[in-house]
């Protein structure tokens, strides 16, 4: 914004707050395909143009003096409850709370819940506590993060759900999830996209879609503005969605079911095909399965093998290896490595290397899991999901195989 831009916005906000217009962006509840709330966002209305302008950048200025931001935070929000009580709508609203900003207001080391305009708001225009959400904004927080959760216990024991905004930027989002424990955690829309072109950003964000699982939080993707982008959201399981791809801010709420048959018809093409994507994941996992088998049959479960004997056959089925199979080993019931380790070298050969012997896998997931399925399952054989090799810049999953009750084949294969 340039200079005089600025100085004439300012001078529109101090002049006259009834330019300030709340505007309201829907967040869709994929399981119901209704509008679950809106988010709160700020407007300037430009009475010359009849246009609305963003007060994000006014937010988050250094420039902007503090004061005017509280005080057009306050007409914003204030606006935003009177409507929501006039409508007599049954919606929630999520506010954006900058802990920085809150902190320099309440500086008392007693939290009173009466000082916290939010909460003044609720108790005026008697609004549903349950339908208020605080979206903790903002990647840095300059005070002690004691401090920051006993603000936030003090909106929670009101009511007030907590979402954790912008998950995935800066790097402390990771420490205020874990003291926060948000109800809610919205994806960054940068960390969404680069998922798309990137795989060490996919898996951060698959890492982040699990975790929000086993926290017992709801995850909400925000700037979903094309159907890839939907779909992305869909595949990593979030439960909320927000973009451009459904509406743009409006200064009015939207029917509830505005979206519903959209988001029925892409849930059902999504469904539809990530059901034909798993069917043919089982299908090559299957025939890997078949294949070992019908390699390893002839030892299965001949307890008199050698260690010596069973690398020596290992040796002698190299050629029988599907293309697919990249590094293969054999350990011990107790995890540790009794052979070489086979590497495809080229589309044929292997190198074998023996530096690895002695190496003690029990600790690892795979081998944790294949023991216990084993001896619960009664079966030969398990299978990881897909993991990622750095060395190699390969997806790939784990084979472990029963070659007898004493040694474990292990197989890394291309995936």
């Amino acid at each position: 914004m340039l200079m005089h831009e600025k100085k004439n916005f300012q001078e529109r906000l101090s002049l006259n707050e009834e330019l300030c217009i709340p505007h309201f962006q829907p967040i869709l509840n994929i399981a119901t395909r209704q509008i679950l709330g809106y988010e709160v966002l700020g407007r300037l209305y430009q009475g010359e143009s009849k246009n609305y302008i963003s007060l994000g950048a006014f937010f988050h200025s250094v420039e902007s003096n503090f004061f005017e931001r509280v005080q057009v935070d306050r007409i914003i929000r204030e606006k935003a409850i009177r409507y929501l009580k006039n409508t007599g709508s049954n919606t929630k609203l999520f506010f954006n709370i900058m802990p920085n900003i809150l902190s320099n207001i309440h500086q008392e080391d007693f939290l009173d819940p009466n000082r916290f305009h939010l909460i003044q708001l609720i108790e005026k225009y008697n609004i549903d506590r349950n339908n208020i959400i605080i979206e903790i904004t903002e990647q840095e927080f300059n005070g002690k993060v004691e401090r920051l959760v006993r603000m936030v216990d003090l909106y929670r024991s009101y009511g007030f759900k907590i979402a954790i905004d912008d998950v995935g930027t800066g790097f402390s989002n990771l420490e205020r999830i874990g003291y926060i424990h948000p109800d809610i955690i919205k994806v960054d829309i940068k960390l969404m996209r680069e998922s798309l072109s990137n795989n060490s950003f996919r898996q951060v964000l698959f890492a982040i879609s699990e975790m929000t699982s086993k926290l017992g939080s709801e995850l909400l993707f925000e700037g979903i503005e094309n159907e890839t982008e939907l779909n992305l959201a869909f595949s990593m399981g979030a439960g909320l969605l927000q973009g451009f791809y459904f509406s743009m801010p409006q200064s009015e709420f939207q029917n509830k079911n505005a979206f519903a048959e959209l988001l029925k018809e892409k849930l059902e093409k999504f469904s539809g095909l990530r059901f034909l994507e798993l069917v043919e994941e089982y299908q090559k996992k299957d025939k890997m399965i078949q294949t070992l088998n019908s390699i390893f049959h002839s030892i299965s479960h001949n307890e008199q093998m050698t260690e010596k004997e069973l690398q020596k056959i290992l040796y002698n089925s190299i050629e029988l290896f599907p293309k697919e199979i990249r590094k293969f080993f054999i350990i011990d019931i107790n995890g540790y490595q009794v052979s070489s380790t086979f590497i495809r070298h080229n589309t044929k050969d292997f190198d074998i290397i023996a530096r690895e012997m002695g190496n003690n896998y029990a600790w690892k997931p795979f081998f944790i899991r294949h023991k216990a399925d084993s001896h619960f399952y009664k079966r030969n054989w398990n299978v990881t999901e897909p993991l990622y090799d750095i060395q190699t810049q390969r997806n790939y999953v784990t084979y472990t195989y029963n070659l007898n009750s004493q040694y474990i084949l292990v197989v890394n294969v291309d995936w």
